[in-house]
Formats: structure tokens, sequence, C-alpha cells
């Protein structure tokens, strides 16, 4: 397989994990919303970050790595879905102690931003413990086993993990500027209430994908 194409199947493998918009699609839109782009984007490089470590991870030992996972898939799930809800609990509990912004003109809110690194360590963590990322890569990247063993295996393997890290950020990048658009332009009273409505939504998200991890069959 030529170099290009394979950074190609990377780019759309960065973009299959990206662009399903989960709970930490959310973060980047609300940040983006309520901190305008600069914050939202180490969050969005915090992600991409995960994923290219983790297909990396999967090119060099993910049939060891993805069995090991499926044994404690669950607990992970768990611990995932709580850490999320714990998140969406937090923010909702700030939101609630911040008066709600009597201002109509549209504008970016008073609400104070976190610092950049701070939110890239939060999303970092947030996706790093979530195993599901690290199974997709495992089983993708099965049939590209045998161009890795040829010779130059090494360069193919950088040119896919390229093409993910590249898609990767640019989809997080733009749900992020996505956000600080409209942050702009909705009056502070209506970005709390988004920002409300984002927590809420992580909850939701974080609690569904416990009982996602309690649903699942034991593989014991």
């Amino acid at each position: 397989m030529e170099i290009l194409g394979l950074f190609g199947a990377g780019a759309l493998a960065g973009l299959g994990v990206a662009v399903p918009l989960g709970a930490i699609g959310l973060l980047l839109v609300r940040q983006g919303v309520a901190g305008g782009f600069v914050v939202g984007a180490a969050g969005a490089a915090a992600v991409a970050l995960v994923d290219s470590v983790y297909c990396i991870v999967a090119l060099g030992a993910g049939a060891v790595v993805a069995p090991v996972l499926g044994e404690w898939g669950a607990a992970a799930g768990l611990l995932a879905g709580a850490m999320l809800m714990a998140l969406g609990v937090a923010g909702l509990l700030r939101e609630r102690r911040r008066p709600t912004a009597s201002q109509d003109q549209p504008g970016r809110s008073s609400v104070r931003r976190p610092a950049p690194a701070r939110f890239f360590l939060l999303l970092l963590g947030l996706t790093a413990v979530n195993p599901a990322t690290l199974l997709y890569f495992a089983a993708l990247t099965t049939a590209l086993r045998p161009t890795l063993a040829a010779p130059g295996g090494a360069v193919a393997a950088t040119a896919f993990v390229a093409g993910v890290a590249i898609a990767s950020l640019a989809w997080q990048l733009g749900l992020v500027a996505a956000g600080a658009f409209w942050g702009g332009r909705i009056t502070p009273r209506g970005q709390v209430l988004v920002g409300r409505a984002g927590y809420l939504l992580v909850i939701l998200l974080g609690a569904g994908a416990a009982l996602a991890a309690l649903a699942a069959p034991s593989t014991a």
C-alpha cells in the first residue's frame, strides 16, 4: 500500500473514532462557547494525542493488549462513566452557584476560563480512561500487520498514525471553533443555559456508559 494511501486510511480511521459526538465532544463545544478558542484548542490537542498514542499502541501490540482490555473492559467502562458523571455534577454545581447573567446582549460571558494546561490534562485523562479507542484501533489495524511487517513498515506505520493524528485534531478543533463562533453571538444568559444543558448531557452520557458496562456480557 502506498504511503499516501496509508495516510488517507489513517485519516479515515481518525475521523471514524472522532466524529461520533459524545461527552468529550460536548465538553469541547461547551468550552468553545464559554471560554473561547484558545483553551478549547488545548483540550482538542489532548484528545488527538490520546487517539494517536492508542493508535501507536494498537499497531505495536494491539493483538496482545486488546484481549487484556476486553477482560476488564466493564470495570473501565464503569470508571469512565463515573468520572463523566462526577464532572457533569461538579459543573452543574458551579453553574448553580453562579447567578444567571442579566445582560441580553450577545458576547463572551464573564465565566472564569480554566488555564489551557489544566483543560489539556482534564481532557487527556477523560479520553485515556476509555479503552474503546484502543480496542477500535486494535481491530482496525489487524489488516495492516502484513504491511507493517514488510520492509519499510516503520514508514507505513508513521504515515497511518499521522493521518489519524491530523484528522482527529482537525475534527476536535472544528468542534471548538464552532463553539467559539456561537459563543460570541449568544447572550451571557444563553451561555449559562447552554453550559447547564451541556453538563446535563455529560451526566446522561456518563450514566449511559456505566449502564452499558454493567449490561455487557462477562468474559470471565
